[in-house]
């Protein structure tokens, strides 16, 4: 059947505009654009701490000390389980950055090893916490980390900690930072971003920086690591997916000395725990209140917790979850 006037004219547009857009994403390649400018925050964009560690010393900012650290084969700090989870075991996750990990502390005495122990203690027996911290790490990085090694371990419960590196300012966004760096992890799971075209569109609408941010108005450097939209669509994403794992995702908004810069991701989270209908815990009240009265912060290094304030930490996750019944009913 011979092609009618109207398809003939419509064939022709469809190739005329798969022309004009192949020419000028071959135009935009062949320039080297984007020509991305300034510091990345990181020399990659997604890292794991070393596997097999045993008792490594860590170097801290507390006058030149180190700390021990013990790592599983997956890179996740102690506790050290199993990959596979034994029958008849509850097992709580917790996710976040160097907070989590325990950075300036032993392995027994990072808040999930002490949540771990308290929990134990209490008589909830067949119960593991598994440390999914990891130094630096952003909501950004940790989807990825979930996606390739967090869900293996089969987690009844997930405390998603990411706040404190994603209040962070950064020459770049982490996610403008996997696009510049053309990062393949990130980009066999977001092909659109291949394209210079879409690149354009979306760093004209405001969705990617192509130069880095060195300060802005009032002192304040750079960007936040994960603006307050990726922010949200990270806790969502995030939610889903341990959802989709059979696990209770539950928004926990890490305490710091205090809230200060974390203070709008932290309204985000809460914003979010809401409107997902999930468990949220924020302590960032009480931990500040008590911070002020006793030593639960390193001196040279106020953002990271010392032993006591890990132990306290872990003492109002456990109580929360128990009065919630999120570990496995009353003893």
């Amino acid at each position: 059947m011979a092609s009618t006037p109207v398809s003939r004219k419509l064939s022709f547009a469809l190739v005329t505009t798969a022309v004009v857009f192949g020419a000028v994403e071959l135009g935009l390649r062949s320039a080297g654009w984007p020509k991305p400018s300034g510091t990345f925050a990181h020399n990659e964009t997604f890292w794991v701490t070393d596997p097999g560690l045993k008792g490594s010393a860590f170097p801290h900012n507390e006058e030149g000390t180190t700390f021990a650290v013990s790592t599983d084969g997956n890179g996740l700090r102690w506790p050290l389980h199993a990959e596979a989870k034994p029958p008849g075991t509850r097992r709580l996750m917790a996710l976040g950055c160097s907070t989590t990990f325990g950075w300036g502390v032993g392995d027994a005495e990072s808040y999930p090893a002490r949540l771990e122990a308290q929990l134990q203690a209490r008589g909830h027996a067949g119960l593991e916490v598994i440390n999914g911290g990891q130094p630096g790490y952003t909501s950004f990085q940790g989807l990825w980390l979930w996606d390739e090694v967090l869900s293996k371990y089969d987690p009844d419960v997930v405390l998603i900690g990411f706040i404190v590196q994603d209040s962070r300012r950064a020459a770049y966004t982490d996610k403008s930072q996997a696009v510049l760096q053309q990062d393949a992890r990130f980009l066999k799971h977001n092909l659109l971003y291949r394209s210079r075209i879409y690149m354009g569109l979306r760093a004209g609408l405001g969705g990617i920086q192509i130069r880095a941010k060195e300060r802005v108005e009032g002192g304040e450097e750079g960007e936040f690591r994960v603006p307050p939209a990726d922010f949200a669509e990270n806790i969502r994403s995030l939610v889903a997916k341990v959802q989709a794992k059979g696990a209770t995702p539950v928004l926990f908004g890490y305490p710091l000395e205090r809230s200060g810069y974390t203070a709008q991701h932290r309204l985000i989270l809460q914003a979010a725990a809401e409107q997902l209908g999930v468990h949220h815990l924020d302590p960032q009240p009480e931990i500040e209140a008590a911070s002020r009265s006793g030593a639960l912060y390193f001196p040279h290094d106020r953002g990271h917790a010392t032993a006591a304030g890990n132990d306290l930490i872990a003492t109002k996750v456990a109580d929360f979850l128990e009065a919630k019944g999120l570990v496995g009913g009353p003893p």
